[in-house]
């Protein structure tokens, strides 16, 4: 359910941003482009964690004398 969520708010936000950088560009908003763009940012912030917990370094193990 928070993927379904995620990636709502992560479209919504997206095409937010993508209005505001074409009207502050002078250009004219173009939502196909805009909606692509928000669709693989919002799947490589699904992907990012598990990439950095699988990098994250490993607490060192005690030794047992």
């Amino acid at each position: 359910m928070r993927y379904i969520v995620t990636l709502f708010w992560g479209i919504l936000l997206g095409q937010v941003t993508g209005f505001l950088v074409s009207a502050l560009g002078g250009s004219s908003f173009d939502m196909k482009s805009s909606f692509i763009f928000s669709i693989i940012f919002v799947l490589i912030l699904f992907l990012l964690p598990p990439i950095m917990e699988h990098f994250a370094p490993q607490p060192a193990k005690e030794k047992k004398d």
